[in-house]
C-alpha cells in the first residue's frame, strides 16, 4: 500500500479529509497570491535574478504561463482591493473568476460586486457584468463606451503576456497595481507564434492591404529563387536580411568582420586603435557588438545565489562602476542588463532617491521638449497660414493687374522667400521681379540705339 492510499477511510472520514484539505488548499492560495502581490509591487524578483514577477513565477516556481499571468493579474488587484483575498481563501471565489472580476474592481464598488458574485461561475459573472453595463432606460452609454463585457480569462497565455509586460513597460519598468486589461491586447496583436505537432512553430498573421502589397512584390521579386511563392520562405528570408540589418545598425559591422583577428594580434587581445574605448558614456559600435558577444545577447545580471537572468529583450548597455563614479568605457566595465535590471542597479549603486531625483529631472526634460515642439509646431502653422494668405493676396492682385496666371505664380512664388514681410512689402518685390526683364531689355535697346 502507497503512503497517499486512503481505501481504509470510511465514506464520512475520507469526505471530511476533503474537506479540511480543500479549505486549507484555498487558503495556503491566498496567501501565495499575497505574497506574489508583495514580491511584484517591491519587485524582490530583480534580486533573485528575474526581469519580471511572470519568469520568476514560470522559472523558479514553475508554474505555467496561463496560471502565472492569471495569478500575477489577481495579486495586483488585491492591493486596492484586499478583499479579494478572503473571497479566495473561502472559496467564494477562484482565480478564474477573479480575473473575470479583475477590471470591473474598484475601492467604490467592490463590496457589492464581490457579494452578488460570491459562488457564481465564469459564465454567470460574465453575463453580471454586461447587465450591469446596459444603460439604465432613456440613458445613453458614451461613444466610447465597450459595448460588451471583455472576458479576458479565456485568453491565451501570449495575449495576456504582453498585456502585463506594457503595463509594466508603461510605469518605467515597477509593477503597476492597475494592469492593462488582457482583452484590450486582443484588438492590438496581429500576429500569433504556437508551436506545431512536427517540432516547428505555426505563425500566424493578419496583414493589411499595403503590407499583402509589399508581400507579393517580393514574391515576385524572389521568383527565380522561390519559384513557390510561399509565405514562409519570403517571411523568413525577410527576417534574415532584417536581423543583419539590425545588428549592423545598433553593433556595428557584421559578426565575421568584428570577430576577425588582425595580424600580430591573438584571439582574446586587441591590436592598438581596433576599438576606440573614449572616457565618455558614448560606447563605439565595435565595442558594442564585443560585449554583445561576450554576454551573448542576454542580460549579465546574476543573483546571490547564482542564477543568471534570462531575459534577451531590452537589454541596454550598463557601466559597471558608473560613469559619475569614475568609471570609464571599457569592455571589462561594460554589461549587458534588461531594462528593470539596468534600474535595480543604478538604484542600489547610486541610491533610490538619487535615481528617483534624476528620473523626475529627466521627465521634466522631456515634458519640457515636448511642449516645445508643441509650441514650435503651432507657431509654425499658424506662420504657415499667414504666409499661404499673403501667396493668395499676392497672386490675385497680380491677376488682377493682368498678369498671366504663369508668371501671377511666379510673382508670388517670392512670398516664401519673405516669410516676415507685409503684403505691401511682397506685392513690390513681385513687381520688381515681374518687371526686370523689361527693363533690362529697354536698357539693351537704349544702349543699342545710342
Amino acid at each position: 500500500m502507497h503512503r497517499f492510499s486512503r481505501m481504509h477511510l470510511s465514506p464520512e472520514a475520507a469526505m471530511g479529509c476533503l474537506d479540511a484539505i480543500d479549505l486549507e488548499e484555498k487558503s495556503k492560495l491566498a496567501e501565495g497570491i499575497s505574497l506574489i502581490a508583495v514580491i511584484d509591487h517591491r519587485r524582490d524578483y530583480l534580486a533573485a535574478g528575474y526581469s519580471s514577477m511572470f519568469s520568476y513565477c514560470t522559472g523558479r516556481l514553475r508554474m505555467s504561463e496561463d496560471r502565472a499571468v492569471r495569478r500575477i493579474e489577481v495579486a495586483r488587484v488585491t492591493l486596492k482591493v484586499p478583499e479579494v483575498l478572503e473571497y479566495l481563501a473561502d472559496g467564494r471565489l477562484s482565480v478564474t473568476t477573479a480575473c473575470v472580476l479583475a477590471p470591473h474592481l474598484t475601492p467604490e464598488t467592490a463590496t457589492d460586486l464581490l457579494a452578488v458574485a460570491a459562488y457564481r461561475s465564469r459564465q454567470e459573472i460574465v453575463r453580471l457584468l454586461a447587465e450591469r453595463s446596459r444603460p439604465a432606460l432613456g440613458e445613453t452609454l458614451p461613444l466610447d463606451a465597450p459595448t460588451q463585457v471583455e472576458d479576458s480569462s479565456s485568453l491565451s497565455a501570449p495575449v495576456r503576456i504582453d498585456s502585463l509586460a506594457e503595463s509594466c513597460a508603461a510605469s518605467g519598468g515597477e509593477s503597476s497595481a492597475e494592469p492593462t486589461p488582457p482583452a484590450l491586447a486582443n484588438s492590438r496583436r496581429r500576429g500569433r507564434v504556437s508551436p506545431s505537432a512536427n517540432g516547428g512553430y505555426d505563425v500566424r498573421l493578419s496583414i493589411t492591404d499595403e503590407e499583402h502589397g509589399v508581400l507579393r512584390q517580393a514574391t515576385a521579386l524572389l521568383g527565380h529563387a522561390e519559384p513557390s511563392g510561399d509565405p514562409a520562405l519570403v517571411y523568413a528570408r525577410a527576417l534574415k536580411h532584417y536581423l543583419a540589418h539590425l545588428e549592423k545598425q545598433q553593433l556595428g559591422t557584421s559578426r565575421s568582420a568584428s570577430t576577425r583577428p588582425k595580424s600580430g594580434t591573438t584571439p582574446g587581445s586587441h591590436a592598438p586603435g581596433q576599438v576606440n574605448e573614449p572616457r565618455g558614456r558614448g560606447i563605439p559600435k565595435a565595442l558594442r557588438r564585443q560585449v554583445w558577444e561576450r554576454d551573448g545577447g542576454r542580460c549579465a545580471f546574476v543573483s546571490t545565489d547564482g542564477h543568471r537572468c534570462e531575459a534577451t529583450r531590452r537589454l541596454e548597455f550598463d557601466h559597471v562602476v558608473p560613469i559619475a563614479q569614475g568609471g570609464e568605457t571599457t569592455l571589462q566595465n561594460l554589461r549587458l542588463l534588461c531594462r528593470p535590471h539596468n534600474q535595480y542597479e543604478a538604484e542600489r549603486v547610486l541610491g533610490k532617491d538619487h535615481v528617483a531625483s534624476k528620473r523626475e529631472l529627466a521627465q521634466r526634460e522631456r515634458a519640457k521638449t515636448k511642449a516645445a515642439a508643441r509650441a514650435s509646431k503651432a507657431r509654425r502653422q499658424v506662420r504657415d497660414e499667414a504666409l499661404q494668405a499673403r501667396h493668395d493676396d499676392v497672386f490675385e492682385a497680380l491677376r488682377g493687374l493682368g498678369y498671366e496666371v504663369a508668371r501671377a505664380r511666379r510673382g508670388a512664388a517670392l512670398v516664401d522667400t519673405m516669410p516676415v514681410a507685409s503684403l505691401e512689402t511682397c506685392m513690390r518685390a513681385a513687381l520688381t521681379h515681374l518687371a526686370r526683364p523689361l527693363i533690362l531689355r529697354s536698357e539693351r535697346l537704349a544702349r543699342c540705339s545710342a
